[in-house]
């Protein structure tokens, strides 16, 4: 296991479940296209399903020998307020993949800090030969340690808004909240609208054809600034 805390300042802990329902960060923040979207949310567990690929102008290079990451797949359910168990598959290109667990756990401080914890291990390949393997889930590690670091980095500049103005790839936020409320009421104060089975799926066709469209002129000013020099 590798397994860091931090203490995020100036925001609520709500702001981490929000992610739980956020599509577009995926391109902006983590640097992938999420080609299925869908969240879950029944009882006290809400649930993202999501898969997506690598952008092209921010892919990293493989390092020799090393297979080249494809896309992924994960699935990520809040169990309760604050606790997270995220199983996530990495595929390469020569064929194999990498399974992952990262679990997230917070608890308030304050109403803007709270105490962030998370823990990553990774299956070792069983293809490869032992050294292979082992560089292969380190690097695996420290991708999704870097991924979730970029989200805590958002953390820290996101202030607790009640009732913030959304567009329909936003996702279900009032729905979310909705659900995370039952954790800051009474028992006899749940209403069958935080419990109640609620499924969404949100169609990304129209966001990728716009990002690729992003993607394919940042390539294009990359390899003009190349030939130029």
């Amino acid at each position: 296991w590798i397994w860091k805390k931090y203490l995020v300042k100036g925001s609520n802990c709500r702001e981490i479940v929000d992610n739980v329902v956020d599509m577009a960060h995926f391109f902006y923040v983590h640097f992938s296209f999420p080609t299925y979207f869908k969240n879950v949310l029944e009882g006290h567990v809400a649930t993202q399903y999501q898969r997506g690929s690598g952008r092209e102008d921010v892919r990293p290079p493989a390092k020799p020998g090393e297979p080249t990451l494809l896309t992924n797949e994960s699935a990520a359910s809040y169990h309760g307020p604050s606790f997270m168990i995220d199983e996530l598959v990495y595929h390469y290109d020569d064929g194999s993949s990498i399974e992952n667990v990262l679990i997230n756990c917070h608890y308030p401080v304050t109403p803007t800090s709270f105490v962030l914890q998370y823990g990553i291990i990774v299956k070792k390949a069983a293809h490869l030969p032992g050294d292979r393997a082992e560089r292969l889930a380190q690097a695996s590690a420290d991708h999704i340690g870097k991924g979730f670091e970029q989200d805590i980095a958002i953390w820290r500049n996101k202030t607790r808004i009640d009732n913030p103005l959304l567009c329909e790839e936003d996702g279900p936020v009032y729905q979310l909240r909705r659900w995370y409320e039952q954790f800051y009421v009474d028992v006899a104060d749940v209403t069958p609208e935080m419990t109640n089975r609620f499924e969404f799926e949100l169609d990304t066709t129209r966001p990728i054809e716009v990002w690729k469209q992003e993607v394919a002129a940042n390539l294009a000013a990359r390899s003009a600034a190349t030939a130029s020099v």
